[in-house]
């Protein structure tokens, strides 16, 4: 068990991915054993943390864990009854490595999506293949399979050398979103309105459900794409500050924010306990519009059936 501390860990990120790797050698069966063992160890030492650090920290390893399951699954895994049937993820489809030609067709699938997601979508697509390989007899498909891994292997060289994880932007929760105030643009900006409410219903606050959900506009590429589209075009140089001289969000933050996005996270949690502490939530007024419209409707019921008392007495 020592020798196993060692070799595995989840303290962070990089252990996690460290730790994937170093699990490739081993067999299939072994590897999901022990990725759901990390996992489970990992969250009984989080109820013991107190440092956030360290909490975030484990917190994504347990997310890297857990996307290697979602794309390293085996089909009877697959097939197993899920503990909530209701928050079963969609798998995104069209993911492929029969041929160079279905290589590129996944590529272009993943294509503006979350980082992190691609990198380990294509390492659980490379160890699929790679146990393929072995049972494939057939020279033609084998060579063919081959040029699939090299392009994703090719993908993945690119994508540490660009240090493209860093791009990555991490979901805020819908809970705290809801905390916040809305940027004063808000109404105009009817798409972060709609993806706010897809978050929030369809997804049940699980981001990973955005992959398989679009705008209603026909067409439309995927949330998870769609945002971070608008996240890229919203995101200013290192030089502009996301808060103001009294500790405020600034409206360009706060447009993130409809994205389920912050640059500093830590800081707005602190502003979101600030104004419940002080009374000041913004809750109610984030509400969806048909709750306040029927309100009002049943204040003019009252009103209308008083006045009809009134005239009875009369």
């Amino acid at each position: 068990m020592a020798k196993e501390e060692s070799k595995y860990g989840f303290k962070d990120k990089a252990k996690a991915e460290e730790s994937l790797e170093l699990l490739k050698s081993e067999d299939h069966k072994y590897q999901l054993l022990t990725v759901r063992g990390l996992i489970g160890r990992a969250k009984r030492v989080l109820t013991l943390t107190k440092a956030e650090d360290k909490i975030n920290n484990i917190k994504a390893a347990i997310e890297t864990f857990e996307q290697w399951l979602e794309a390293n699954s085996t089909s009877s895994t697959k097939n197993a009854k899920p503990k909530d049937t209701e928050d079963k993820v969609e798998t995104v489809p069209g993911f492929g490595f029969k041929d160079k030609q279905a290589a590129e067709q996944t590529l272009s699938i993943l294509e503006g999506r979350d980082p992190d997601y691609q990198k380990l979508a294509i390492k659980g697509l490379i160890g699929s293949a790679k146990r393929v390989i072995p049972a494939t007899k057939n020279e033609e498909k084998l060579s063919s399979i081959k040029q699939a891994v090299a392009l994703f292997e090719d993908f993945l060289d690119r994508f540490d050398r660009e240090e493209r994880g860093k791009q990555n932007m991490p979901y805020l929760s819908i809970d705290l979103i809801r905390q916040l105030p809305a940027p004063q643009g808000e109404q105009s900006d009817k798409l972060a309105v709609e993806f706010l409410a897809c978050y929030e219903t369809q997804a049940k606050g699980n981001y990973k459900h955005l992959r398989t959900k679009a705008p209603k506009d026909p067409g439309s590429k995927t949330w998870d794409i769609v945002r971070n589209a608008k996240l890229r075009a919203l995101k200013p140089d290192s030089s502009v500050k996301f808060f103001d001289q009294d500790g405020k969000p600034t409206e360009l933050h706060l447009q993130m924010v409809q994205w389920a996005y912050s640059p500093q996270v830590e800081k707005l949690k602190s502003y979101a306990n600030s104004l419940a502490s002080s009374g000041k939530s913004t809750k109610p007024s984030r509400k969806r519009s048909h709750s306040s419209s029927s309100s009002s409707e049943e204040e003019s019921k009252t009103k209308e059936s008083k006045k009809d008392r009134k005239k009875s007495k009369k």
